[in-house]
């Protein structure tokens, strides 16, 4: 298996930041859903900003993978 390149070690490290924030905002959520309810715009925001969080991470996890096989120079004779 290859190495990450740094692009993919950045990308590894804001897929963790926004999982904090995904929890951080789960928090939130929980806290106004508890007391303002379950039908204010500060409960809802929290919850579309957790989903929000949890597919960035999900989606920049996906890209930070390393690569699964090393790619030749488009020039290089066919083998």
């Amino acid at each position: 298996m290859m190495a990450r390149s740094i692009g993919k070690k950045i990308s590894l490290g804001f897929s963790m930041l926004s999982v904090v924030g995904m929890l951080v905002s789960i928090g939130a959520f929980f806290y106004f859903r508890e007391t303002k309810g379950t039908m204010d715009v500060l409960t809802a925001s929290a919850m579309a900003t957790s989903f929000f969080f949890a597919s960035t991470a999900f989606v920049l996890h996906a890209i930070s993978k390393p690569p699964m096989h090393e790619l030749q120079p488009w020039d290089s004779p066919e083998s």
